[in-house]
């Protein structure tokens, strides 16, 4: 028998799936109270939805957090970031601590996202949640002149072509 891990990070992993909704699905529909974002069968290219998962022990492993990502033109559409409502409050102490030094499961999705999805202009989120955006802006993203849209660059614009890719963003409305 192998000996348990002791660490949160030993416990902790982020994975990319194509499509999350065997893992995911039933903790997003109780966050949002809606339909899990099933990713069309012919997406060119993939969605990219990432999974955070917990092993409480050996026979028991939990997904724990989630976020869905769409590509648009050479953009990544960030949403439906959740993480399980009770999950840090059953976190022993000790793990609830280093848990919490790391940023939290929000902040680590999205920094295990960003290693992969770094190759386009920015991402953006349709952000309207207090605790969400400040995870969010932790994560590099910054406010734009549009209600709820925000945004993280990962290349150099002009400030006409910034505000052109917010302008056409904020009219697709909450995504």
């Amino acid at each position: 028998m192998s000996q348990e891990p002791q660490t949160f990070k030993e416990r902790f992993h982020v994975q990319r799936f194509d499509n999350a909704a065997y893992f995911a699905g039933p903790m997003f529909q109780a966050i949002f109270h809606q339909p899990f974002p099933d990713p069309p069968p012919n997406a060119s290219p993939s969605w990219a939805q990432y999974v955070a998962f917990f092993r409480w022990d050996e026979d028991q492993i939990e997904p724990v957090g989630f976020c869905n990502f769409l590509p648009y033109e050479n953009l990544w559409l960030e949403g439906g970031l959740c993480v399980r409502r009770n999950f840090y409050a059953r976190l022993p102490p000790g793990l609830s601590e280093e848990c919490r030094a790391t940023g939290g499961v929000a902040q680590m999705i999205m920094e295990a996202a960003a290693k992969e999805l770094d190759d386009c202009a920015a991402w953006f989120a349709y952000c309207g949640d207090v605790q969400s955006l400040k995870v969010c802006m932790r994560c590099g993203y910054e406010a734009t002149q549009r209600k709820y849209v925000i945004v993280k660059w990962f290349r150099e614009h002009s400030p006409e072509d910034k505000n052109a890719l917010i302008e056409r963003v904020a009219a697709l409305g909450p995504f």
